[in-house]
């Protein structure tokens, strides 16, 4: 189910603005981490979360962690995926939209009250990532409390695109699936590699040095997977 089938209400002026301005990043040639985390950030302040990430369906089937806002973020979405249990499995087995309160967590997803608690988080929703019919990962936001009644069909609009940030990176050459989300994969490896490098080197935490790895890459004017190879690859030969 999408956006397009699952209701016709008007999406608010905000969220109308962000996704604009994500539509005309993929106009260029773009990465997939970079363009997906600035999306996943207008979502999240669309709808007031405290944090958003994405599990991508992998090649070989397994929900795999691909971009967050923020560690904490990270972490669950980390957890989500290792346990194979949480609101982002169970979008992705039916393809539809889940959302849950304090209530749910402890009750449809017991393994994972823990983490949302230490994490401050006490809602979630998670959007399908429908592509032609197949459901390829999740879009997961998270609360500090209960999610907005509202929150679906612009969640829903944020995950169609996000589809597109993924499927339409890079040259315009014939690709399957399987194959532009495994690049997507591979970008994140880099990217927390960079992250890596980064807080050891600099005393940073892991969102500063995100935040650290983002500044670099605007202020260079290249992608962020680009500026992330770079700082991995001085590290290996010896300079930060």
């Amino acid at each position: 189910m999408t956006i397009h089938e699952s209701t016709g209400t008007a999406l608010p002026e905000r969220a109308v603005r962000e996704l604009v301005a994500a539509a005309a990043t993929l106009v260029t040639d773009h990465d997939v981490i970079g363009t997906l985390t600035a999306v996943l950030a207008g979502c999240a302040d669309c709808v007031d979360a405290t944090a958003a990430g994405v599990l991508l369906s992998s090649p070989d089937g397994s929900l795999e962690f691909l971009a967050a806002t923020n560690h904490r973020a990270a972490h669950l979405e980390f957890y989500q995926s290792g346990l194979d249990e949480g609101p982002a499995v169970d979008c992705v087995t039916s393809g539809r939209p889940i959302t849950g309160g304090t209530v749910d967590l402890t009750t449809r997803w017991p393994r994972l009250a823990d983490a949302f608690r230490t994490a401050g988080f006490r809602g979630v929703h998670a959007a399908p990532m429908i592509w032609q019919g197949e459901t390829m990962g999740a879009v997961n936001l998270f609360f500090a409390d209960e999610p907005p009644a509202d929150v679906t069909p612009v969640a829903q609009a944020f995950a169609d695109i996000a589809c597109v940030v993924i499927l339409q990176a890079g040259p315009a050459v014939p690709g399957s699936v399987q194959d532009r989300t495994q690049a997507a994969l591979d970008e994140r490896t880099v990217i927390e590699r960079a992250k890596g490098v980064l807080a050891y080197t600099h005393d940073l935490s892991v969102d500063e040095a995100f935040e650290r790895l983002v500044s670099l890459a605007r202020d260079q004017h290249r992608p962020l997977t680009a500026v992330a190879a770079g700082i991995v690859d001085q590290a290996v030969n010896g300079g930060t």
